[in-house]
């Protein structure tokens, strides 16, 4: 695994936290895939590699809408791997009083 050091956020805002490989974060996830997204549990985790090079080398579109690439993997500390975009993670311990939409 690679650590780049800190890492700024993919979108510029003043309240996105700067996430990077080590950051402990929460997330939406079930193994249910029938569970809708807005249902899913909120699970914490540790970012674990950051694929932000990767994806930004990328400039095609993958004509199709599952198993797009995201930014960080996340390893849930109930043992899965997960991969996340930076707007789906929370700082741990600020779990959100609203589901997602």
């Amino acid at each position: 695994m690679r650590h780049h050091g800190p890492m700024k956020p993919q979108k510029k805002t003043a309240i996105r936290p700067s996430w990077s490989v080590g950051s402990r974060v929460t997330t939406h996830h079930s193994p249910d895939p029938a569970l809708a997204a807005d249902q899913r549990p909120q699970k914490s985790g540790v970012i674990v590699e950051d694929h932000g090079e990767v994806i930004d080398s990328v400039t095609r579109p993958y004509g199709r809408d599952w198993a797009l690439p995201r930014r960080w993997a996340v390893l849930l500390d109930e043992g899965q791997l997960v991969f996340r975009d930076g707007e789906e993670l929370e700082v741990e311990g600020t779990r959100s009083t609203e589901r997602r939409k």
